[in-house]
């Protein structure tokens, strides 16, 4: 970015939540969990991104994913590798799962729900920060292939390896309601916000344009529908 821009940014967004969701969710993240806390990080990576701080101020934190760099995962007691569909772990073995930027990917939100639903315990609580489908950035990546998504990203600092197919099947109020909802669930919480458009820094122009797009959505709760991301948190029932 150019030093313009970063300027332009960081005036237009001062403090480091106006910029990165993953700040107030894993505020809200830290609501539920406790020091006896066991807890799953759904997609847990290699810990490259979206760095919390979970370890040793909760019973266990433990990871799975697809990808083996989990295994490694600094921000994890256990990193376990999984198919991305069976879990592999007890029934009611968890007190709080959570994810960041995974649920955009799940191509199967019923298997998603029935299996967070088998190895959370009875008043457990299942977490997701995710991209709302109705935002523009959402929009677009849903109507272009992942080699686009790959192709951006990279201009982002993003390695290839990290950007994966997207479904937007568990992206919007009603789907999550739907696959989360009774007799298993009920919403805990739900929030849309809008930040800086992290995805327009690439000039002046559409820098701006998304600033106003930002304040605009975020003028009033009508329009709270087409803010960038949903933070939300179901408990086990």
């Amino acid at each position: 970015m150019s030093e313009l821009r970063a300027r332009l940014l960081e005036r237009l967004y001062p403090e480091a939540r106006q910029r990165d969701p993953v700040i107030p969710f894993l505020e809200l993240v830290d609501r539920y969990v406790t020091p006896t806390s066991r807890v799953l990080e759904f997609g847990a990576g290699a810990g490259e991104r979206n760095v919390h701080h979970l370890k040793g101020r909760c019973a266990e934190i433990v990871g799975v994913d697809v990808d083996s760099r989990v295994r490694t995962n600094p921000l994890l007691d256990h990193g376990v590798v999984s198919d991305g569909v069976r879990l592999p772990f007890d029934d009611a073995s968890f007190d709080v799962i959570f994810s960041i930027y995974v649920l955009e990917h799940i191509a199967d939100p019923g298997a998603y729900a029935r299996e967070v639903a088998r190895v959370l315990k009875p008043g457990g609580v299942v977490l997701g920060l995710t991209p709302n489908k109705w935002h523009y950035v959402a929009a677009i990546a849903s109507l272009t292939p992942t080699s686009f998504h790959r192709w951006v990203n990279a201009r982002r600092g993003r390695p290839a390896e990290d950007t994966f197919p997207t479904t937007y099947r568990l992206n919007s109020r009603h789907d999550q309601e739907r696959w989360l909802g009774p007799p298993s669930f009920r919403t805990a919480h739900f929030q849309r916000l809008e930040v800086a458009p992290n995805y327009l820094t690439f000039s002046v122009p559409t820098l701006l344009a998304g600033a106003a797009w930002e304040r605009t959505v975020n003028a009033t709760d009508a329009l709270s529908r087409l803010r960038v991301v949903i933070l939300s948190a179901f408990q086990r029932c």
